[in-house]
This record gives C-alpha cells, sequence and structure tokens, in this order.
C-alpha cells in the first residue's frame, strides 16, 4: 500500500480525532511483518505475540514471529526485537528496526501497554503528548522535574521523551487526543502525588482508543466499515476490561501473601495497630501488626516488585520475634520524651483529668495539659513528632518557667468566681479523706462547703464549680 495513494481519502478525516503521521515517516507496504527476538524468556516473547495481535486486527497485517534472522532473500524489511538495556523505545516506521523492551514493568498492565506503543511507532505513529497543537500544560517546565525524580532518568532523557515538541511536518493530523496509546501516561511518568497532575490532561488508558484504531485502518486496511469498527472497539473494551480485572486481582493477591520473617503487607484501608494505613495500595508493617517508625516504611506500594524488593533489603524485615520485640521497646523510649514533653500513655490522665482512651498524647514533663484539649494519636511515633512541632514543647528551660508561672496565675483565677473559690483543705476545716486535699466554698456565706464533695486536684474542683449554678461563673 503506498503512502501517497491515502491522502486524499484521509484529508476527509481532518476533524476526527487525534492521529499523527510525519511525512518522512516511511509506511509499511507489504502484508506481513517478521519479528525476530534477540532474546528474552519464553514468557516475554510469549506476551508480546499475545499484545501485538490487538495492531494485526486493524491493520490486517500479518505479524509473525521467529527467533531465528530472517534472509533478506526471504524478507524486504523485518523488524529485531530486544528485552536488554534500561530503556522501551522503537525505531519509527518501516526500516528494518528495532523494538527494545528493556524496562518492562512487573505489572501486566503496563507491559500490555508499553508493547502496544512501541509496535505503535514502527507502524509509524509518533508521540502524541509532543504534537506542536499539545496544550499549554505540557509545556510546563515543573514536568521534567518530577519526570527526573520519579523515573530516575537524566533530564535530557526527560526533555527528549516528553516535553520536548515535534516539529516535523505533519502528514496525517486531527485534534489532540489524550486517550491514544501513543500518549505518555503522565500518572505513570510524572511523581503520583504532583500538584502538576491536576493540570494536566487526564491519560489513563491502557490500550488503544478509538482514534488509534479508526486512523490504523484508514493507513493500513480501509475495508473495515464504521459500523464494524464500532462493533470491534466494543469487544476490545469488554476484552481490556476483563484483562484488567483478572490481572489487578492476581497482583493483589500476590502483594497480600508478601512477607518476611517479620513483615508483612498491609491493603488499603485496613490500619494497623497503631493506627496508620495507606489510601491506595499496601504498605509494610511488622509482623505484630504494628506499623515501622520513619518515613521510608510510611510509603505506599502498588508494585509487587518494588514491595518485595523494599522487604528483601530492609533489615528491620529479617528479625526474629523476640529482635523485634526488643526493637519495639527502644523505639518507645526513643519517643517517651521530646525537651519539655512527654508522652502520656493510653488510658493515663494528665493533671487535668483529661486522657485517651485510645492511643497517646502528649503533655508537659509536669504532666500537665498543652492547649485547651488533649488531642490524641494513634502511634507514639506519631504524638512524637507533633511533640517536635509543638510550641510549648520547644521551650528551653527559662522560657517553660515563665510559662509555667504563666498558668498558674492563669489557673488562679479560674479557681475563684463571683461567690465561690477552690480551696486546700489545710485552710478548712472540712474533713476530706486523704489525697482528696481540695474543695469549693462560698465564700460569702460562712465559707462552708457548697457541694460537701472533695477533690483530688484543684482540676477536678474548677470543673465542679463551673456546674453550680450558685457560684455565679
Amino acid at each position: 500500500m503506498k503512502f501517497k495513494s491515502l491522502i486524499l481519502s484521509l484529508l476527509i478525516c481532518q476533524n476526527l480525532y487525534a492521529f499523527v503521521v510525519y511525512e518522512d515517516t516511511p509506511i509499511w507496504d507489504q502484508d506481513a511483518i517478521t519479528f525476530y527476538f534477540l532474546d528474552g524468556s519464553i514468557k516475554q516473547k510469549n506476551e508480546v505475540k499475545e499484545f501485538a495481535q490487538l495492531w494485526q486486527r486493524y491493520t490486517g497485517i500479518k505479524f509473525n514471529f521467529t527467533s531465528i534472522k530472517p534472509s533478506v532473500f526471504n524478507f524486504k524489511k523485518y523488524y529485531k526485537i530486544t528485552f536488554k538495556g534500561n530503556s522501551n523505545e522503537s525505531t519509527q516506521g518501516a526500516i528494518n528496526g528495532i523494538i527494545r523492551l528493556g524496562n518492562l514493568s512487573d505489572d501486566i498492565i503496563f507491559r500490555k501497554t508499553t508493547v502496544l506503543h512501541e509496535f505503535g511507532h514502527m507502524l509509524g505513529l509518533g508521540h502524541e503528548h509532543q504534537r506542536e497543537d499539545r496544550p499549554l500544560t505540557l509545556s510546563n517546565y515543573k514536568i521534567i522535574d518530577s519526570c527526573v525524580h520519579a523515573q530516575k532518568q537524566s533530564r535530557s532523557w526527560c526533555k527528549e521523551n516528553l516535553n520536548n515538541i515535534n516539529h516535523s511536518k505533519v502528514f496525517i493530523e486531527s485534534a489532540y487526543d489524550a486517550e491514544s496509546v501513543m500518549h505518555y501516561d503522565l500518572n505513570s511518568v510524572i511523581e503520583k502525588d504532583s500538584r502538576l497532575l491536576d493540570m494536566l490532561p487526564e491519560t489513563s488508558d491502557h490500550s488503544l482508543s478509538y482514534t488509534d484504531k479508526y486512523f490504523i485502518s484508514m493507513l493500513y486496511n480501509q475495508n473495515i466499515s464504521d459500523g464494524r469498527l464500532k462493533a470491534m472497539h466494543q469487544q476490545d473494551l469488554q476484552a481490556q476490561k476483563a484483562f484488567e480485572t483478572q490481572a489487578n486481582a492476581e497482583k493483589e493477591r500476590a502483594m497480600s501473601q508478601l512477607s518476611t520473617s517479620s513483615c508483612k503487607s498491609l491493603k488499603h484501608p485496613t490500619q494497623s495497630l497503631d493506627g496508620k494505613y495507606c489510601e491506595t495500595g499496601f504498605m509494610i508493617i511488622g509482623s505484630d501488626d504494628k506499623s515501622f517508625p520513619g518515613e521510608e516504611f510510611g510509603a505506599c506500594y502498588n508494585s509487587f516488585k518494588n514491595m518485595q524488593e523494599k522487604m528483601n533489603q530492609q533489615s528491620y524485615c529479617h528479625l526474629s520475634s523476640s529482635q523485634l520485640k526488643k526493637k519495639r521497646a527502644l523505639w518507645n523510649h526513643q519517643y517517651s520524651s521530646f525537651r519539655q514533653c512527654k508522652i502520656l500513655e493510653e488510658g493515663s490522665k494528665n493533671n487535668q483529668e483529661y486522657f485517651c482512651q485510645k492511643g497517646y498524647s502528649f503533655v508537659t514533663k509536669n504532666n500537665d495539659l498543652i492547649g485547651d484539649k488533649t488531642q490524641c494519636f494513634y502511634s507514639k511515633e506519631s504524638a512524637y513528632h507533633a511533640m517536635q512541632d509543638n510550641e510549648v514543647c520547644n521551650m528551653d528551660q527559662t522560657e517553660f518557667k515563665i510559662h509555667q508561672r504563666i498558668k498558674e496565675k492563669m489557673l488562679a483565677q479560674q479557681m475563684k468566681t463571683f461567690h465561690c473559690k477552690v480551696v486546700s483543705k489545710q485552710y478548712d476545716k472540712f474533713n476530706c479523706p486523704s489525697n482528696y486535699d481540695y474543695t469549693i466554698i462560698n465564700y460569702e456565706s460562712t465559707e462552708q462547703p457548697v457541694n460537701n464533695q472533695c477533690f483530688a486536684s484543684k482540676f477536678q474542683a474548677i470543673n465542679a464549680m463551673k456546674k453550680i449554678p450558685i457560684c455565679g461563673n
């Protein structure tokens, strides 16, 4: 099929969707293409054969695969396939090129998308995200920084493959299509928590878009009618949904079973005993169902390979049960106090009679409440980090003494209302039991106890006095 013979038929499609073929791209003019594998496992080869079938379905070109180099006398043009290297790339168009699949994920959905993308280049397609009329947001220079960090690639790689615009003269072009398989999935290329993603087009498709199929058939297989194309596309959507459902279930099952002597996986949204969890995916926790301290163990994983590597590399994941118990004791001690503050254990009361039924709080080293109410944290680590950010906890000794005097002055004011005040039993003849040192008196009427009650602390008495109508708060 000759390139120029398609010009008239394709010009009428300019107002449809997106597809980019550049004028200098050699287009296949044979009924079959032979691919020969330079290397690769049986599984890798079989996946390529299976995934590439989708392009055959719409081009009408037969793909032949072999591990024996084809003779130039038997094949006009062919492609080599290798799984070596550290990148995924392909020569563009019909030039006896090479498809390199050296950076395939452990995620089979991503592997399928990658194979389809590189075979698209082989058929002559350019990058959708690098077309000249792409959205302006794709030219944001911050994308490069985010790509470098997320992909562990050089700036030049990110510029060349993501940010740079292709200014080559276009033969076939229509409106931009973020769902094209020739568009990078930005959720995979840049940092997932990046604010950039809110500004950029949504690119979550994992297969050929309808536009990809429409124009590839116009280029190579014009015998497919519009009605037939739509029916084939609907079949593909159902097949892709079933494929992704099965793939995600298998990955989730494998990640759920990951474990070592002292580590295991925790699936969203289940929480560890100390309240940590992932918004999505899995996190690594101890075999005792508690999380590990440190930011690196707060990470959430959606990749089996990455999570497995982390478990294998981290020394915490290879402790015995007794060693893990000792580590827990050490971490508890490390997180027990910070400067002027300390951790208050679950169920323990501070001087103001407040406590956490579940979790931990922090108080001054004098056991006083900090602020207006008690904050509760699921883990000592979380409470410790809150202490580090707290103004009172960070005071030096002089500042803390001044702070305490101010608090005592405020407390003295709280111990007296219009008609009542809290007094210690040493100033009153009221007979209080041992360790109950405070009571409330009406100092305007013979200084008699108001409610015949004694309290273990002045704070209990203050709280009780607030509830007595005659005291006139």
